[in-house]
């Protein structure tokens, strides 16, 4: 499997902690990135066996692990924790003793489930680890791998690695299982989420408005699911990077905001799968096709942050009179507004209402991200940017 060359170019080095925390939704590389760090073993909890010796006696198996170890799914075996932090602990207490600085890493832990990972760290890791994010291929990557690669086909097949490297495999099984295995098993029984058919139903709901300001009373009366559970399972749904409502801008400056929220999916094939489309040409022909650009603009911007360990800030813009702008990017100094136009030609430059002008004055730079083309200025401190070329151009200024 390819692993994301950005986030393991930026890793190297990037803590001096004693572990590494890599959280992230299944099938994105997780551990076959870790494994480029070399460690020197490997406990792999999916295998039962292993994870039922890890909870009896976690010493037991760390003992038997030469460090640097790398934990896959830890989240399944949640007592090897309070072993990690004591081993942690005494590998400090060492360093005091003898007056040395070893920084080296002890743990590559990896895991999939957020919900039961969450406790844990906080619990046992606090200042212990660093946590960083691993989603699926980025725009950007894909690109890299195959300069040839249709727009429709990304948007089609999402970001998951074994698409790409392995041709073969049916897109639309693939996915099924994916929902049915990771989403619907993994987290939603996690979660103790029963009523797996309604479930079923708000995520096809959810991937129908992929793009578009949420209103979960519509949702709660289409599926028959009171807006209360529908709300906790959004909820789950964000803390596992499978879904994210970006926010409206929050201003003083201004009293026309609406303070509602924009939903978008971090994966286009998996919000297409749950939408209906099983081949890429009737979804490129298809109304939702612009909803789901939207969606992979969105993914670029919050892959591209994850990759390169940034930390910005991505909110939406609506006013009371329904003047929008997609994307709000505060990038450190920089503040971006951007919009998703999913023609090639005709890109130009758009304009911004009064209250927008009147919050960020002179401090912004207009950006329109479309499917293709090049880079160019279009004049108005606007700039049309290819989603190709969207990461680099965040990353570069």
């Amino acid at each position: 499997m390819l692993v994301s060359r950005d986030f393991l170019k930026n890793i190297r080095g990037s803590t001096q902690l004693e572990a590494v925390m890599l959280w992230g939704p299944r099938q994105v590389g997780k551990t076959t990135l870790l494994s480029q760090l070399d460690p020197k073993s490997t406990l792999f909890l999916d295998d039962l066996a292993l994870r039922q010796r890890a909870q009896s006696d976690p010493a037991l198996v760390l003992d038997n692990a030469p460090l640097p170890c790398l934990i896959d799914e830890a989240q399944y075996a949640p007592h090897l924790f309070p072993e990690i932090k004591l081993r942690i602990d005494q590998r400090r207490r060492d360093n005091i003793k003898s007056d040395t600085n070893r920084n080296e890493t002890m743990f590559y832990i990896t895991g999939s489930n957020r919900l039961l990972l969450d406790k844990n760290v906080k619990e046992s890791l606090a200042g212990r680890s660093s946590l960083h994010i691993l989603h699926g291929f980025s725009v950007k990557e894909i690109f890299n791998h195959n300069p040839d690669v249709l727009l429709k086909d990304i948007l089609y097949r999402g970001g998951f690695p074994d698409l790409y490297v392995r041709t073969e495999l049916s897109v639309e099984r693939y996915l099924n299982n994916y929902i049915l295995s990771f989403i619907e098993k993994d987290i939603a029984q996690s979660a103790g989420i029963n009523k797996l058919n309604e479930f079923h139903t708000v995520l096809r709901l959810l991937a129908a408005r992929a793009g578009q300001f949420l209103q979960v009373a519509e949702v709660s009366k289409a599926a028959g699911v009171d807006k209360k559970t529908i709300d906790s399972w959004i909820y789950c749904l964000e803390r596992n990077y499978i879904v994210k409502l970006v926010p409206t801008y929050s201003t003083n400056l201004s009293k026309r905001v609406v303070k509602m929220k924009k939903l978008f999916f971090y994966d286009t094939g998996l919000c297409a799968r749950l939408q209906g489309f099983n081949n890429l040409e009737s979804l490129w022909n298809s109304p939702s096709a612009g909803g789901l650009f939207e969606s992979l603009v969105f993914s670029e911007i919050m892959k591209t942050e994850a990759n390169f360990l940034k930390n910005w800030s991505l909110y939406t813009w609506r006013t009371k009179e329904k003047k929008e702008v997609d994307f709000i990017l505060e990038h450190g100094e920089k503040v971006y507004l951007i919009e998703a136009k999913l023609a090639v030609h005709g890109a130009r430059p758009f304009s911004l209402d009064s209250e927008i002008k009147k919050v960020f004055s002179k401090n912004f730079h207009k950006v329109v991200v479309t499917s293709g083309g090049k880079s160019e200025n279009l004049g108005d401190k606007t700039r049309s940017v290819p989603i190709s070329k969207l990461g680099s151009f965040l990353i570069e200024g």
